[in-house]
C-alpha cells in the first residue's frame, strides 16, 4: 500500500483554484499542483507541494516541502519547514529548522532559523541556535535565542537578547541600543569581486584584439568563449529541474530525461551525489533509458523545444538513443519531421 497520497487537478474548482478538504493523514501527502487546503487542521508526518499552497486552518505535518510560495491562516507546527519562495503565516510557527526567501508570521519559535531574503515578525523570534537573515529581520516585540544571529540590519521594536556571535547592524528602538558586528566580505561579495575582475580582463582582452585585426578579435572571443565549457549559466536552471524532479520516483517526459542527461555531463559531484537528487541519477535515469524508444517530448513552452535541442547537440554521445532519432522526438511536436528539416537546412 502506497505511503503517498498525491492531488492533482481537484475534481471540483472554486474561481479556478483548486480546493481539498483539510485531513488528517498518517501518509505523506505531495500536491502536484497549486492547491487552496479548507478545514480546521492539516496533519500528516510530511508534505511535499510542486508549486504555491495555501491553507486555511492550522498545519501539524513534520516535514514540510514547498517549491512555491506557502500561506497559512491559523499555525503551523513542524519539524521542518523548507519553501523555495515566500512563507507567510497569521498564526505562529513552531519548528526546529525554518528555510524561507521571505518569512512573515506572527511569532517564531525554532532552533534554526534561515532566509534569503527578509524575516517580519509582529511579535517575537526564539531561536536556540542560529538566524542567518541574508536580508533584514524586524519584530514588533524582541529577539531572543543563542549561537549565531546575521543580518545584514535587524529591528526589535522592545528587546535583544541574543547570546552568540551577532553579524550586522542590530537596534533595540525601545532603548536606542545596538549590537553587532560588520559583516567581513566573503561569500557572495568575493564572488562579485572575481566577476567583476574577470569581465575587466575580458574587456581589456577584446581591445587589444580588435585593435589588431578582425581575425584576431575572431581568435580572441573563441578562445574567451571557451572558457565557460562547464555551462556555469546553465546550473541554476538544471538544478532547478532536478529539483522539481526529485519528488518523483520515474521519468515521463524525454525533456526531463534530455535535462537529467545535461546535469550529469555538466554539474559537479557536490550536486549530483547530494542526498536527495542521487536517485534521480540512479534509479530513475536507469528506468528512464530502458524506455527511450517510448518516451514522448512534451513542451511547456518555446524555450523547452530550443533547450533540448541545445542538449541533444551537446550531448549527443551521451543520450543512449542515435542523435537523429532524438531530434525528431522533439521535432515531431512541431509537426515537423527531423529527415525534412535537415534536407532543407543542408
Amino acid at each position: 500500500m502506497s505511503e503517498l497520497l498525491q492531488f492533482d487537478t481537484a475534481s471540483s474548482k472554486i474561481g479556478g483554484e483548486n480546493v481539498l478538504q483539510a485531513m488528517k493523514s498518517d501518509k505523506k501527502l505531495m500536491f502536484n499542483e497549486s492547491y487552496t487546503v479548507l478545514g480546521r487542521e492539516l496533519k500528516a508526518p510530511a508534505l511535499y507541494a510542486c508549486y504555491d499552497l495555501v491553507v486555511i486552518g492550522d498545519v501539524v505535518v513534520d516535514d514540510i516541502d514547498v517549491q512555491g510560495s506557502l500561506t497559512v491562516t491559523g499555525d503551523i507546527k513542524a519539524k521542518t519547514i523548507s519553501c523555495l519562495k515566500s512563507i507567510t503565516c497569521t498564526g505562529n510557527i513552531e519548528a526546529e529548522k525554518i528555510l524561507g526567501n521571505e518569512i512573515i508570521a506572527e511569532s517564531i519559535k525554532c532552533q534554526a532559523l534561515s532566509c534569503s531574503g527578509n524575516v517580519i515578525i509582529r511579535s517575537v523570534i526564539d531561536a536556540q541556535d542560529s538566524v542567518v537573515v541574508d536580508k533584514s529581520v524586524m519584530t514588533g516585540e524582541g529577539i531572543l535565542g543563542q549561537g549565531k544571529f546575521s543580518a545584514k540590519n535587524a529591528v526589535a521594536a522592545e528587546f535583544f537578547e541574543f547570546d552568540g556571535d551577532v553579524r550586522g547592524k542590530v537596534l533595540e528602538l525601545a532603548t536606542d541600543a545596538a549590537f553587532g558586528e560588520p559583516h567581513q566580505s566573503v561569500g557572495d561579495d568575493a564572488i562579485a569581486s572575481v566577476s567583476a575582475q574577470l569581465a575587466e580582463v575580458i574587456s581589456e582582452t577584446l581591445s587589444a584584439a580588435g585593435a589588431v585585426d578582425e581575425d584576431t578579435l575572431i581568435e580572441t572571443v573563441t578562445k574567451l568563449s571557451a572558457v565557460d565549457e562547464g555551462l556555469i549559466s546553465d546550473w541554476g536552471k538544471l538544478s532547478g529541474k532536478l529539483a522539481e524532479l526529485s519528488y518523483f520516483d520515474k521519468i515521463t517526459n524525454f525533456r526531463d530525461y534530455l535535462y537529467v542527461v545535461m546535469a550529469k555531463k555538466l554539474l559537479p559531484k557536490e550536486i549530483t551525489d547530494y542526498e536527495t537528487l542521487s536517485h534521480v541519477f540512479g534509479d530513475m535515469l536507469e528506468d528512464a533509458e530502458q524506455k527511450l524508444d517510448s518516451l514522448e517530448f512534451h513542451a511547456k513552452t518555446i524555450d523547452d523545444v530550443a533547450y533540448a535541442l541545445k542538449i541533444i547537440s551537446m550531448c549527443e554521445t551521451d543520450i543512449k538513443i542515435d542523435k537523429d532519432e532524438a531530434y525528431d522526438k522533439v521535432l515531431q511536436k512541431l509537426g515537423i519531421k527531423y529527415k525534412t528539416a535537415i534536407k532543407y537546412l543542408r
